[in-house]
């Protein structure tokens, strides 16, 4: 189901702000950079921050188009039928990751406020080419977003807006996942979404593709068949095997809709990052159990985390997380089932939620099938 916005119709004035492009303006308010030129009197894409620009459109901002999520649909899906990126529709609906319910309504352009850009840092031996294969652009799209030009020599160090992409904090703590290929000769998208459990449609929503031709060193990202269907992840990592962890007397932390699957999935921040635990949906105030006995070993603020509490039960370390209350201090002994702290969302966290972690000697492993195996809601 798609609800459509207010049509456009005159010209209307806006102020260009820090980061922004002719290629960006022109895909929020549905035109082109021609159109964008012409309108302006434009002879180069260079702008500057507090310059006014006349776009398409009644003085009223027309509402963004909407689509109400179905059942059966993924953001790939949505992202490939409606022509915009995944990226893009993380950023423009605030998702953490790319998991959707049917009844859920994703507005399709940005709207009155675009997403913070992607802002990266220069390494050794970067080239505007090599960044924009990177980052799924042109060199013209970079040089034109940071008034270069487009046979500019880059430093170590310096900053560059990249045109398309947004930066914004990831939530929750995992480490680093390898998040492109490079495209080997007789490659195709079919043999590549077979080999990596995921979809054709998945791997051309996700790298902006208009066709099935592939083109030798090409880079891909690889978006996980795990946010698409459960299935296992794309690339898996290696964990520690879940009977490291004591089964007996133990309790679910809280009771709600798992929100988000340990392994990995996709980030805003253009591309994929591991998640280290297992995300259960709640109320800011409902209380946090201990779902196993232990001695308190962090009770306060950490980073991401926002603030935690971390209870161990020998080599095993129970982590729960984005709380907004705390009912315990360091060095307390919890007993199973003990309230411990209260539901919140505080830290890089988009809503209130618990961030629930098993760690065996310092590695995270799957909490879910433990707690479906031994646990009691």
């Amino acid at each position: 189901m798609l609800v459509l916005g207010t049509a456009v119709a005159f010209g209307q004035s806006i102020t260009v702000k820090p980061g922004d492009t002719l290629w960006g303006i022109a895909r929020a308010y549905d035109t082109d950079v021609a159109t964008l030129r012409s309108l302006n009197g434009l002879t180069s894409d260079a702008l500057r921050p507090g310059q006014t620009l006349t776009v398409p459109g009644s003085e009223e901002v027309a509402a963004p188009e909407k689509v109400i999520v179905q059942p059966g649909d993924t953001l790939y899906d949505i992202a490939l039928r409606h022509d915009v990126s995944v990226d893009d529709l993380i950023a423009f609906n605030d998702l953490d990751g790319t998991v959707i319910h049917p009844g859920q309504e994703l507005v399709l352009a940005a709207g009155d406020v675009a997403p913070e850009p992607l802002t990266i840092v220069v390494g050794a031996g970067d080239s505007l080419w090599a960044l924009a294969r990177k980052h799924d652009t042109t060199v013209a799209a970079i040089a034109a977003a940071n008034s270069l030009p487009e046979g500019a020599t880059l430093h170590p160090g310096d900053r560059l807006v990249i045109p398309g992409r947004y930066g914004t904090a990831a939530n929750d703590v995992g480490g680093a996942a390898p998040t492109t290929i490079t495209v080997a000769k007789g490659d195709t998208l079919w043999a590549i979404a077979r080999r990596y459990d995921v979809t054709v449609s998945s791997l051309m929503s996700a790298n902006a593709l208009t066709g099935e031709r592939l083109v030798v060193g090409q880079t891909l990202r690889i978006l996980p068949s795990s946010e698409i269907s459960g299935a296992r992840a794309a690339t898996p990592r290696p964990v520690v095997s879940a009977p490291a962890v004591a089964t007996d007397a133990m309790v679910w932390p809280i009771v709600g809709v798992i929100t988000s699957r340990y392994g990995f999935r996709s980030l805003r921040v253009s591309g994929s990052n591991f998640h280290a635990g297992l995300d259960i949906d709640g109320e800011t105030g409902d209380p946090i159990r201990a779902a196993r006995a232990g001695v308190v070993t962090h009770a306060g603020w950490q980073g991401g985390y926002g603030y935690l509490v971390v209870v161990e039960d020998g080599d095993t370390e129970y982590y729960y997380a984005h709380a907004s209350a705390l009912e315990v201090e360091v060095g307390d002994v919890v007993t199973v089932g003990q309230v411990i702290a209260r539901v919140g969302s505080t830290g890089n966290s988009t809503g209130s939620h618990l961030h629930f972690e098993v760690r065996v000697a310092g590695d995270p492993v799957d909490p879910l099938p433990i707690l479906e195996a031994s646990a009691q809601r």
